[in-house]
């Protein structure tokens, strides 16, 4: 079972008898560490030689051993803990260098990235390195990060900071509240 205990670095996702922080990578070159409950101790760092600064926003698990991350470095990143805690398997970038807030999954190929200006949120398909789609949610000239979102095969939610969005991929329009 999983757990997202804040939005903002540094936060934690518990997975098992272990955890994961996100952090905003000052301190260290790793923003990610696993962490043990019951020894109250790191079991590892993942990723090494990141950007001082690059710090992770969001942290969705795939499975057990799959997580992906963003963060201020503009990446999506896939982990893969049965392979490496050096380097994640797959990464995907945004293409106009935008911090990425928050990141979702259908939990099979679909990811949605929500992204730090103009209320951008992305659609990717883990299968390929481009964005498939992107939605801008923001009509007014002041920009908004997305916040947060959820997705399914039929809608998408997005909070900004004013409003929240909805999409209805059955039709072509989208809702402000």
């Amino acid at each position: 079972m999983f757990f997202l205990f804040s939005v903002h670095p540094p936060f934690f996702v518990c997975v098992s008898s272990s955890f994961v922080t996100g952090t905003a990578c000052c301190e260290n070159f790793s923003p990610l560490q696993i962490w043990d409950f019951e020894r109250s101790s790191c079991v590892c760092r993942l990723g090494s030689g990141f950007r001082r600064g690059a710090g992770i926003l969001d942290i969705v698990f795939e499975s057990p051993f799959q997580l992906l991350t963003c963060g201020y470095d503009t990446f999506i990143r896939l982990w893969d803990l049965r392979l490496s805690t050096q380097t994640s398997v797959r990464e995907w970038e945004e293409p106009h260098d935008s911090a990425l807030y928050c990141i979702q999954t259908d939990g099979n190929h679909m990811i949605a990235s929500g992204s730090s200006y103009y209320g951008v949120v992305r659609l990717w398909d883990q299968r390929q390195k481009p964005c498939l789609q992107f939605f801008q949610l923001s009509s007014r000239p002041a920009s908004s990060p997305v916040y947060c979102l959820r997705f399914s095969s039929s809608h998408l939610y997005a909070a900004l900071a004013t409003s929240l969005h909805s999409l209805d991929f059955r039709h072509s329009h989208t809702n402000a509240k």
